[in-house]
């Protein structure tokens, strides 16, 4: 279980740094509706919303700490709950069409992810993954609240790696 969240991180992190490279800071505006409070940032109540099938939705959780904890300034992991939290949920036993089903609506969720959705969700870490988190409590720790790379207006979206399936 280690080896696999291991090399899912390691995916994310690979990916990630076409993220950092762009050009300025996000606009002001978005400041308004960043916040650690799904009433104000639609993204991150979005991101609360359960997915039909609890498989999709351990995958969109794990997603979401995997990119919270990676792409957001400061933002760590915490391995250990994060191990636990795959086991509960049962990811060893997502296999074939069990897995594709799960993958397929979990990466619906994030086809137009782009770098405002990373800015709101990086401001929303707290609510989702902190010690009282809504998805997973302590999964993430917050850090600033920030993404690590600039605005590019040019390529706003961000391209996530698929997940791997954990048995092959």
């Amino acid at each position: 279980m280690d080896r696999i969240f291991k090399s899912l991180i390691l995916l994310v992190v690979v990916s990630s740094s076409s993220a950092v490279a762009a050009a300025e800071d996000f606009p002001a505006y978005w400041r308004k509706t960043m916040t650690n409070d799904p009433k104000t940032n639609f993204y991150l109540a979005e991101a609360l919303k359960p997915l039909p099938n609890k498989d999709a939705e351990t995958l969109k959780v794990l997603r979401l700490s995997l990119i919270a904890g990676n792409l957001c300034l400061d933002a760590a992991i915490d391995r250990r709950t994060g191990e636990a939290y795959l086991h509960r949920a049962g990811y060893d036993r997502l296999r074939g069409k069990t897995w594709d089903e799960a993958a397929f609506l979990a990466n619906d969720w994030f086809k137009y992810f782009n770098y405002r959705s990373l800015a709101h969700l990086c401001a929303g870490i707290d609510y989702m993954f902190g010690r009282e988190g809504k998805l997973v409590p302590n999964l993430v720790k917050p850090g600033k609240g920030e993404p690590k790379g600039t605005y590019d207006p040019q390529n706003p979206y961000l391209r996530l790696p698929p997940l791997r399936k954990p048995n092959g």
